[in-house]
């Protein structure tokens, strides 16, 4: 009898797993789309790191088709934009499917955004997290930093400045062995490179011009002239689809203060968000909302599913997973949205 219950038990588990392995299988491929610097796979020699530390084997795990590009780490929207296009045409080949969801982090939100509009007939949805879709106020202040150490466009320190984040990008970031990256397809290794590119990318006043352009999934409020995206307190959009995309967000949030066990333990928590905290923070008042790099009203697009305790680069998992439990079920969980939608 022992036997026989164990048996019904283990069957049962089994079709329960088999059920739920399935829970992130969405129509179209999911296609991740990193930050600035982003990389698909950080080759350190002795072991690697991917960008999205283990949320694709996340979402593998729960049925989902995923790929992953390798977009230049600094660079313009539209330069991004542009080899965004190129490995969605290439996945989509590789694939047969006829759309893409993209799955993007940061700057990623904006050359999502872009291919969204240009080619709407090819992407399925576009979902943010902790998305720069209002740029951020890091921009300026990182501007006048570079420029007081001679950097000035055209000059000769960046052109020298260039070539080394080139070579970086090139024998570091992982763009062409099929051994080290992360699922079956990988991007061209992009070489040019730019920290000014970077800047006037994500700078806010450019931001906007850039939203004037491609307007699509964003509030009507733009939170940068209510308040100076110092805080999160604008509508939400109305705008869920456009052209047929369906637009979802996913906000970040961090006070900064090391309170908890992941900002106390992450070294990257401390050097990026310390510093920038204690840098460019003075600089607004007490109520200002961010997740340590961007701020948190520019996170809303589209459909916006809620701010959660996490940092920016908690939101992809690092440091090479010290984060909040429920990181990589954000994304399991959006992958399911998707696919209840026939997505």
């Amino acid at each position: 009898m022992k036997t026989l219950t164990a048996a019904v038990v283990a069957w049962l588990l089994a079709l329960s797993l088999t059920a739920q392995a399935g829970n992130s299988s969405t129509r179209y491929p999911i296609v991740m789309v990193g930050g600035a610097t982003s990389f698909d796979t950080f080759d350190l020699g002795l072991f690697e790191i991917d960008y999205w530390y283990g949320i694709t084997d996340a979402l593998r795990r729960d049925g989902a088709e995923v790929y992953v590009t390798n977009l230049s780490g600094l660079q313009s929207n539209e330069v991004r934009g542009d080899e965004l296009i190129d490995d969605v045409q290439a996945i989509l080949t590789l694939t047969g499917a006829e759309k893409v969801n993209l799955i993007a982090h940061s700057q990623g939100a904006l050359a999502s955004r872009y291919v969204a509009a240009v080619m709407p007939d090819r992407i399925a949805s576009v979902t943010t997290v902790a998305g720069m879709n209002r740029g951020t106020h890091i921009s300026p202040w990182s501007r006048s930093v570079v420029e007081d150490l001679g950097i000035t466009s055209g000059s000769t320190a960046e052109q020298l400045l260039e070539v080394f984040v080139g070579l970086i990008f090139t024998f570091g970031w992982e763009g062409g062995s099929a051994a080290g990256t992360d699922g079956d397809y990988n991007s061209p290794t992009r070489k040019w490179q730019s920290f000014l590119a970077l800047e006037a990318a994500t700078n806010p006043e450019n931001v906007e011009l850039f939203n004037q352009q491609y307007p699509a999934g964003l509030p009507s409020e733009n939170c940068m002239l209510v308040n100076g995206g110092q805080r999160g307190d604008v509508a939400d959009s109305s705008n869920t689809v456009v052209n047929g995309v369906h637009y979802y967000s996913i906000g970040a949030k961090s006070n900064a203060d090391f309170t908890t066990f992941w900002e106390i333990f992450d070294p990257v928590y401390w050097l990026i968000t310390g510093t920038l905290n204690a840098a460019v923070v003075p600089k607004f008042d007490k109520q200002y909302q961010w997740d340590g790099l961007v701020p948190q009203c520019g996170h809303k697009l589209g459909d916006f599913v809620g701010n959660y305790y996490m940092s920016h680069f908690d939101a992809i998992g690092h440091f090479a997973g010290i984060t909040p439990s429920f990181v990589k079920s954000l994304y399991t969980t959006q992958a399911n949205r998707l696919k209840n939608a026939d997505l």
